[in-house]
């Protein structure tokens, strides 16, 4: 074979974005072992329903503990107490719309500091409802929902900023200032899993916004009872998976952020195309399924798996959510119709809990994005609830 046939059978086989991330090398580290547990979703390949004949709401503290439960399992153990936020003030300037920016940084765990931007509208007067604004899956991280730098339909902060909210968006580990480029892509979670072999990424990421919320609960400025989550895909499953897990959110957006394991296929894109919940590598038995082939690909190892996410979703029942989710969306191609059975699912919940107006969805055509009519929907749905009652 000549040089030149070498350099392009080289060039044929894609690089492959990971450095150091590997689900073997979690497994190396951890020394994880597979979760063995029955429950009424082992075995189905179904969705299983949330709530059961003759289920009163009196019930239901009981039944979302046990989700709760066995969601936590594979979640991991965070750590036993939070160090003090130790917030840092790294200057202000006043920018589009009057809207001041000022840079900021708090601390998640000790040593570790998080890096984010602070938004105050410009008629910023007592108590005001604020909202976190986790970004997408980019390396442009806080920048992107910021305004700085990239998509333009995805500058959040700002935009809620503008309708006169306090706004926050920082990096997320793993991503922007909190990302080591010689790693690669998550890269950064095997330092993670050194120091935390029982947590997980995903874990780690409901942790900071929650360390994000008790940033906003110190500032004079902010009504506690009034805060707000909203993000785009990895922003999205931030968004929804942080309310499961702190009730201080009471209010939340996911723009093309949520799928299920079993709609979508398989566990793959969570286990190893990320390193957000790896525990749920040990489902992944079809030897097919490889990072550049997992979106949508049936693997029976699936049905094993004793939750799926619409039971993360129930943890934040009855607060407001809505999910919006596209029927062409290239990265999860199944979402469409994934968010539409678990939103039945969830319906009968919201319904037996209060309020169903509660639970909203839109679905459109228009890929992996943030269409106008889907903000305008989403802004809306943020107004209505997260706005002090006259």
């Amino acid at each position: 074979m000549t040089r030149r046939m070498l350099l392009q059978a080289a060039a044929a086989v894609p690089r492959s974005p990971y450095v150091n991330w590997s689900w073997d090398k979690w497994r190396e580290i951890t020394d994880a072992a597979p979760i063995n547990l029955t429950t009424d979703q082992t075995g189905q390949a179904a969705l299983s329903a949330l709530v059961q004949p003759g289920m009163k709401a009196l019930d239901w503290r009981n039944r979302r503990a046990e989700l709760r439960r066995v969601i936590g399992l594979y979640a991991g153990e965070p750590p036993l107490a939070k160090p003090p936020l130790d917030v840092r003030m790294d200057g202000e300037e006043r920018i589009e719309g009057g809207v001041i920016r000022r840079r900021v940084r708090f601390q998640s765990e000790p040593g570790e500091l998080i890096p984010g931007y602070l938004f105050l509208p410009s008629a910023l007067r007592g108590k005001t409802p604020a909202i976190l604004c986790p970004h997408q899956t980019t390396q442009l991280a806080k920048d992107e929902p910021a305004g700085l730098r990239g998509n333009p339909r995805l500058p959040m902060a700002i935009a809620l900023a503008k309708r006169g909210y306090v706004t926050l968006t920082y990096d997320a580990v793993c991503f922007g200032e909190r990302h080591d480029t010689a790693s690669g892509h998550y890269g950064d979670s095997i330092p993670f899993y050194r120091r935390h072999p029982r947590w997980s990424i995903m874990g780690k990421i409901a942790w900071d916004l929650s360390r994000a919320v008790d940033f906003l609960e110190q500032q004079s400025f902010v009504d506690s009872a009034c805060i707000a989550s909203i993000g785009h895909s990895h922003g999205g499953y931030t968004t929804w998976f942080s309310m499961a897990m702190d009730e201080r959110i009471g209010c939340g957006v996911s723009s093309c952020g949520f799928d299920t394991f079993r709609h979508d296929g398989n566990p793959y894109r969570w286990s190893h195309a990320t390193a957000l919940l790896p525990r749920l590598g040990f489902h992944v038995v079809n030897p097919a399924i490889n990072l550049r082939n997992y979106s949508g690909v049936p693997d029976s190892g699936v049905v094993d798996i004793p939750f799926d996410m619409h039971w993360v979703l129930a943890l934040i029942a009855p607060r407001p959510l809505m999910l919006t989710a596209a029927d062409d969306d290239h990265v999860f191609p199944n979402s469409g119709w994934s968010t539409r059975q678990a939103e039945a699912r969830l319906l009968p919940l919201y319904e037996m809990l209060g309020d169903s107006r509660r639970l909203a969805s839109y679905y459109f055509r228009g890929g992996h994005a943030f269409p106008p009519e889907a903000e305008q929907r989403a802004f809306a749905f943020i107004d209505r609830w997260l706005r002090p009652r006259k």
